[in-house]
Formats: structure tokens, sequence, C-alpha cells
């Protein structure tokens, strides 16, 4: 997959197009850089309305190649570069989007089936809770 980004592109655009490929994964932006392994501010966050351009006021046109077995850290340096944007890749778990800050050295494929498997592993309890209730009854 890869991503077009220039001045005019919105922030929620790539967003979505990232999570089309990965629905179990957020991505969110900011204004510093984290260090691998840390947590971004939340009041460094960037609102996903504004575009790239009024972010940076620079003159950008990139491509971002994102493949399923790059590393987290590495897909988030390779867009700061690139973008001069920092971002930060959450991870959906049992329907709330926690940052990967721990998880940096995983790949984008083993985190999106780890949010995966944590939304399936929701819903089975849901379902074993009413399959006992129906038994009980």
């Amino acid at each position: 997959m890869h991503i077009e980004i220039n001045d005019k592109t919105i922030l929620k655009d790539i967003q979505k197009t990232f999570s089309d490929y990965y629905p179990f994964l957020l991505l969110k932006f900011y204004k510093k850089p984290h260090n691998k392994y840390d947590d971004s501010k939340i009041e460094n966050e960037i609102d996903i309305e504004k575009s790239v351009g009024e972010i940076t006021k620079a003159n950008l046109s990139s491509i971002i190649e994102i493949t399923p077995l790059e590393r987290v850290s590495h897909f988030e340096n390779t867009f700061f570069e690139k973008t001069g944007i920092s971002i930060q890749v959450l991870k959906l778990e049992n329907e709330i989007w926690k940052q990967t800050s721990g998880l940096d050295n995983l790949t984008l494929k083993d985190l999106n089936i780890m949010g995966r498997n944590s939304t399936d592993e929701f819903i089975m309890e849901d379902v074993d809770d009413d399959f006992e209730t129906e038994e009980e009854v």
C-alpha cells in the first residue's frame, strides 16, 4: 500500500486510507516526535481536519510505501522523515484505542492481528456470557 501526501492532503484522509488497510489500527498525528517505546502526549495531538500544508508550512509532495511486515517504529520514523509530522500507531483493544508505544518492534500486520484478536475475544466473552445465562434458565 502507499499513501500520496501533498500540502492539500487532509490528515483525516491519511488516517482513513491507513485504517482501510489496517482496520484494527489507527494513526494519530502529533506536533512533536516521541522516542521509541514512549507514548505521545495528548496535548501535542494535531486536529485531523487540518491539511499537511497547514502543519508543515512546506511545499510537500511525497509517497509513503507501507508494507505489512514493516515494523511500527520504522513506519513512524519514515512518516516523520518524509512529512515532518509525527505519528503514533494506536491499536484497538476491547473497543478502546491504545497507543502502541511498548510494541514498536512489532510489524503492522502483527499489531493489526492483535487488535482483531482482542476484539474477537471481547465478542466471544459476550457470547459465552449469554450462553451460560441460557443454560442456567
